[in-house]
């Protein structure tokens, strides 16, 4: 003789009290007997002691612990499930490592790239290579000019006040400007 208790997970919760019995055998898919138990746990420990009346002390209490440690396990179910809990993802490490080889490689690419582009300019610029390429000279003056530019390009620096010192020492500047431009002109007229 065997009992047994078994909750069907899929039906939300729902608990069976399972009985063998011996006069089906004959017929081993009729074998058990089905007793749906009810949700109160007093009702369903009262639904087991009244249908398992003839079976062993022993058996009868291995059946109320069972149910009961079902029991608990879908009560915890039914926390979980309500509690938000953070989903843990796995990383695939492999495709990380993959990922980040191809980065470096396609950065070192680059950097390469960067320097043989500039290297070219310069080459270009100091005249190493003449007139082997067909290239429009004036284009290639613009773009010379324009990198300078750019280096050139100061931003603006903001002040809290303006004092009349300052003003003193812009026109001092200016005055040593123009000195060194005359001094410039002097030289040239001299060479």
């Amino acid at each position: 003789l065997s009992s047994g208790i078994n909750a069907e997970y899929g039906e939300k919760g729902v608990c069976y009290l399972y009985m063998k019995v011996i006069e089906r055998a004959h017929t081993p898919n009729k074998m058990y007997e089905k007793v749906k138990l009810p949700r109160n746990y007093e009702r369903a420990l009262e639904t087991i002691d009244k249908n398992l009346i003839y079976w062993p002390n022993f058996s009868i209490h291995k059946c109320k612990q069972r149910y009961t440690k079902i029991i608990q396990y879908l009560i915890r179910m039914r926390k979980l499930r309500k509690k938000n809990v953070k989903k843990l993802v796995s990383r695939d490490l492999k495709l990380e490592k993959r990922e980040s080889r191809r980065e470096a490689k396609a950065l070192a690419a680059a950097q390469l790239d960067q320097s043989i582009e500039k290297e070219l300019l310069e080459r270009l610029k100091r005249g190493t290579y003449g007139d082997i390429y067909n290239i429009n000279r004036d284009v290639f003056e613009k773009v010379v000019n324009h990198e300078e530019e750019e280096e050139e390009e100061e931003k603006p620096e903001f002040v809290e006040d303006f004092d009349e010192s300052d003003l003193e020492d812009i026109e001092d500047y200016e005055l040593e400007m123009e000195t060194e431009t005359a001094g410039k002109a002097k030289i040239k007229v001299g060479n």
